[in-house]
């Protein structure tokens, strides 16, 4: 066969045989996109699943949360309201004060009014106040 020799294209053997190899390239073509589809799919469908998933967990953790500070909120409520109650008013001046020493700033020496309040709060000062007005 001369392959150099001037064709109109499918009337020879050759035009038949690029016709099938490109028939057969256009269906495999077509299968990798459908397989590409079906992965596509796939994939969103594990997405839109995962998603929900993180946004429930995430509400559900929000709901914890917020549950757990309702609680401490009125924990501490209930405290300062006896605190309030107490006859010494330092007890409630040291409580809202931290007087750890760890967990005090570096910049400042705290140690004197610390020991102010311990003091306070042991030993609270009488009341001069006259009422007689």
């Amino acid at each position: 066969m001369d392959y150099f020799a001037p064709t109109d294209g499918l009337t020879n053997g050759c035009g038949a045989r690029d016709a099938e190899l490109q028939a057969k390239w256009d269906e495999e073509i077509r299968q990798r996109e459908e397989k590409e589809a079906e992965v596509l799919e796939t994939n969103l469908a594990r997405a839109k699943e995962a998603l929900e998933s993180f946004e429930s967990e995430r509400q559900r953790k929000i709901q914890d949360t917020m549950q757990k500070n309702r609680e401490k909120e009125q924990l501490l409520m209930e405290q300062f309201a006896t605190e309030i109650e107490s006859e010494n008013p330092w007890e409630r001046i040291v409580s809202l004060v931290d007087l750890q020493t760890g967990m005090s700033d570096e910049n400042f020496d705290v140690s004197r009014m610390r020991q102010v309040f311990i003091q306070l709060k042991n030993s609270p000062p009488a009341n001069n106040h006259n009422d007689d007005s």
